[in-house]
């Protein structure tokens, strides 16, 4: 496995939504990686840590059996006090919804760690590297997804101990408090910021969090405050006003640099009106050019429908992100996910199927 560069590394597949963005922005910088690690790795396993050590990123991109490339959020090797030269892995993924195939999905990775290191320079008689996994979840809904491996496999009376028994550390974002979520500051503005678009109320102190603990004119502050304005209902108003408060000598520069961003979202919006109201001039009117959009939307509504009701059947219960993102895709996105649908082992491998095309 390749060490990868410790700043501004763009993953290998291509970023399907904003939450994958901001959570690889976030682990993309060595500092702010440790920090996380140092904050939600379990006391086990952080108690063995060499602190004069910073965690070792490596490669995490790899190709399946069927020639697929997969891409995990961020991988890191650790190094312990009591044994310097023991292989010891972290494997970060995040979700923002429950994924009933995660423990798959990590398994899949953590085979894909031993396939490489075999491939190396060790042999295959070595024995196989230790990877911990976390996840971390900001979803809306309960995290319902098997915890273990042995969770999913239907093991007769008497036959439990042959069920694989892998299992993976979450971290449940929306069920922290804010202001404990990080030590880092610009490690918490982040996990706050993820956990924004699922809160049932956005108060004006916990905005805060986000906007304080951002580095004026970083690439990654520019990161969160573009997730903030794509992904909640949260105004200029009240950006500014947080801003304001904890950022008062800067706050005016920040805005302004988020004008353009403000700009794209008047436009989706006013692009999602301009369709409603033009299908709706059509049926009164009887234009043809109205019918003939109203039809190619028809199509498409229906198209979404179904693919909604597959994706269910197969995932279980979606997010609302999703089902927006579904309703929202065009013909050609909704055909790709349904091609992908049938071998698909997860909703995200899913919803990357477009980007890949």
């Amino acid at each position: 496995m390749r060490n990868r560069d410790s700043e501004g590394q763009r993953p290998a597949k291509m970023l399907s939504t904003p939450h994958d963005t901001l959570f690889r922005a976030l682990v993309s910088s060595d500092r702010r990686a440790a920090a996380l690690l140092a904050d939600f790795l379990p006391d086990s396993v952080s108690s063995q840590l060499d602190p004069s050590f910073a965690p070792e990123r490596m490669e995490g991109s790899f190709v399946d059996g069927k020639g697929r490339k997969a891409q995990c959020d961020a991988l890191f090797r650790l190094r312990l006090l009591s044994d310097p030269g023991a292989r010891v892995y972290v494997l970060l993924e995040h979700k923002s919804y429950p994924d009933p195939a995660t423990p798959r999905q990590l398994l899949r990775y953590i085979v894909n760690i031993w396939e490489s290191e075999r491939d190396g320079a060790r042999s295959a008689s070595d024995r196989l590297p230790l990877v911990v996994s976390l996840v971390f979840y900001h979803g809306t809904n309960r995290w319902t997804a098997a915890s273990s491996t042995q969770d999913m496999v239907e093991a007769p009376p008497g036959l439990d101990e042959f069920a694989p028994d892998f299992r993976y550390v979450l971290c449940d974002l929306g069920k922290a408090d804010p202001v404990r979520l990080s030590r880092n500051r610009e490690v918490r503005a982040a996990l706050v910021a993820l956990v924004l678009p699922s809160a049932t109320e956005i108060r004006l102190e916990i905005l805060d969090l986000v906007t304080e603990g951002t580095i004026d004119g970083s690439e990654f502050a520019s990161h969160i405050y573009t997730y903030v304005v794509e992904t909640t209902d949260i105004g200029e108003e009240m950006l500014a006003a947080s801003l304001r408060r904890t950022k008062p000598g800067s706050w005016e520069a920040i805005m302004v640099t988020l004008a353009e961003t403000w700009l794209k979202r008047g436009r989706a919006e006013g692009k999602e009106v301009g369709r409603a109201e033009g299908k709706e001039v059509g049926r009164a009117e009887g234009k043809e050019v109205g019918r003939a959009e109203g039809k190619i939307e028809g199509e498409i509504e229906g198209r979404a429908a179904v693919l909604l009701e597959l994706l269910e059947q197969r995932f279980g219960e979606l997010p609302s992100t999703v089902r927006q993102r579904v309703r929202r895709a065009n013909v050609a996105e909704l055909k790709s996910w349904a091609r992908t649908l049938l071998d698909a082992a997860s909703l995200d491998e899913v919803l990357s199927a477009a980007s890949k095309r």
